[in-house]
């Protein structure tokens, strides 16, 4: 999901003000100089990446600050995103609520030059978007088992609850044009190669599958491609989806 920094509130520019402090020797973004945010959860990593609009601005390397809204704390830099070639952050052991509005700053440079500062608020739960999961189907006679990678454990921050928290997932069951439903919470106990059984269907038939995250928008839905499979007749015979 993108949004541009030049939409700051002025809430946010006193802040950064008060908590920035006057700098030498720096070339000042302009308005349209402003950066694109796109916050995305990925195999449950939360994943803030950027673009600089003006293309003519070209920097080498950026470090990415940050803080929580409600706090007021001085700004904090990624360690792990300090001098970096590219335009993104792992925030997986840094961003933990989704109830969280976090202040961030981007700084890009050339050399020792600074050539842009773009910055904005983000708020996960609703700003975050969701990829869906890899996941396989085999299908049998009347059940179709949904294999799901997750990662061995969830991440989670010291005193934060993981942005993955209040997740639902849904598997979709598509066939002859009637599609219904699966919700699966997600928790502590649905990681590493997870399945899911789809029980109760009709041998013989043709099956689509499909997955995605809830989100709280529900006009950005992000679903997976569809996989397929028939479903045979005979009993104990499998056929893996495609």
């Amino acid at each position: 999901m993108l949004w541009s920094c030049a939409c700051v509130i002025p809430l946010l520019t006193l802040y950064l003000m008060g908590n920035m402090g006057p700098m030498s020797g720096v070339l000042h973004a302009l308005p349209d100089d402003a950066c694109s945010f796109n916050l995305t959860l990925r195999n449950f990593q939360p994943i803030l990446s950027w673009e600089v609009k003006n293309r003519s601005i070209v920097p080498t390397h950026y470090t990415l600050s940050y803080t929580y809204m409600s706090k007021g704390e001085d700004m904090k830099t990624v360690p792990s995103c300090t001098n970096i070639t590219r335009p993104s952050c792992d925030l997986t052991h840094e961003w933990g609520s989704t109830a969280e509005m976090y202040v961030t700053r981007v700084v890009g440079l050339r050399g020792d030059t600074e050539l842009v500062s773009c910055s904005g608020t983000i708020f996960p739960d609703t700003d975050m978007s969701l990829e869906p999961p890899d996941f396989q189907i085999v299908g049998f006679v009347d059940h179709i088992n949904v294999m799901l990678k997750f990662p061995p454990t969830l991440p989670k921050v010291p005193d934060e609850e993981g942005l993955w928290r209040y997740l639902s997932l849904v598997i979709e069951e598509v066939s002859g044009g009637i599609v219904k439903q699966h919700n699966l919470k997600i928790n502590e106990n649905t990681v590493g190669d997870f399945t899911y059984v789809i029980n109760k269907l009709i041998p013989n038939t043709n099956y689509c599958v499909s997955v995605y995250f809830e989100p709280m928008d529900l006009r950005t839905i992000n679903r997976s491609p569809l996989k397929c499979t028939h479903l045979q007749p005979e009993q104990g015979s499998g056929r893996t989806g495609f």
